[in-house]
């Protein structure tokens, strides 16, 4: 999937990879609902073209394209990048029905 969204974002000489990581190594403020309680996030270095998505639960296509939109679009905003998630996604969705 990861190869996939590379080719779809242009990043296709990057190298990418996945870490898990222990879910209690994340803390929560108290007001944080359980249901939103996980942890998924990249580190980038742009100089390399190396990322590394982290994470505390298994990763959603939903949560590759996002990440990822983070490395392409490094100055985007989050809401910049939820809302082209939500349309790549949207996008990808719709292909695979017809």
């Amino acid at each position: 999937m990861i190869e996939k969204w590379k080719r779809i974002l242009s990043l296709n000489d990057w190298i990418v990879t996945t870490q898990s990581i222990d879910p209690n190594a994340v803390t929560y403020d108290d007001d944080i609902p359980q249901k939103d309680r996980y942890y998924v996030g990249i580190q980038a270095h742009h100089i390399n073209k190396i990322a590394t998505i982290y994470h505390d639960r298994d990763l959603t296509e939903r949560d590759i394209i996002h990440e990822l939109l983070h490395v392409r679009y490094p100055l985007w905003t989050e809401d910049e990048v939820n809302e082209e998630e939500e349309l790549l996604y949207k996008q990808n969705t719709d292909d695979k029905k017809n």
